[in-house]
């Protein structure tokens, strides 16, 4: 049922975040809610991650190798994923679709004052995803440089 699912295009600047928990709505819009927050942690002037939701029931329960193989209507580099953990910690799943021709599966987690940077460099090809993957502490959550 989910390979019906069509991934759109992300929001230029921004990315797809892809709901596949559906136990708590008001857990998801409070996981959102903070993921697109404006977080004052640096001297950066932030605005708020642009995240574009993307909801099915079809995308109920898919882990990152059922994502991978989603049709879609565009070349997308990343997602950005809410899953049951994000509905328990708000910590959101980002998942490395890799170069055109080679799907990759990498997957790391960010606390949600993170999302913005990761959002915004990697849409802008800034950094790379293993940059981020690589900084990760041992639970796999990225939390800064």
């Amino acid at each position: 049922m989910a390979a019906r699912v069509m991934l759109p295009n992300a929001p230029d600047l921004g990315a797809l975040i892809v709901r596949t928990d559906y136990s708590d709505d008001e857990a998801w819009r409070a996981a959102l809610s903070v993921a697109t927050a404006v977080h004052k942690e640096d001297d950066c002037e932030r605005m708020g991650a642009l995240l574009q939701p993307v909801e099915s029931l079809a995308l109920a329960d898919l882990g990152p190798e059922e994502l991978l193989s989603l049709g879609r209507d565009d070349y997308i580099r990343f997602l950005a994923v809410a899953d049951a953990q994000t509905m328990r910690d708000q910590t959101v799943l980002f998942v490395d679709f890799g170069e055109l021709d080679e799907l990759d599966g990498r997957t790391f987690r960010s606390i949600p004052a993170e999302v913005e940077p990761i959002v915004a460099n990697l849409a802008l090809a800034n950094m790379d995803f293993a940059e981020f993957a690589e900084c990760t502490g041992p639970h796999g959550i990225f939390r800064g440089f």
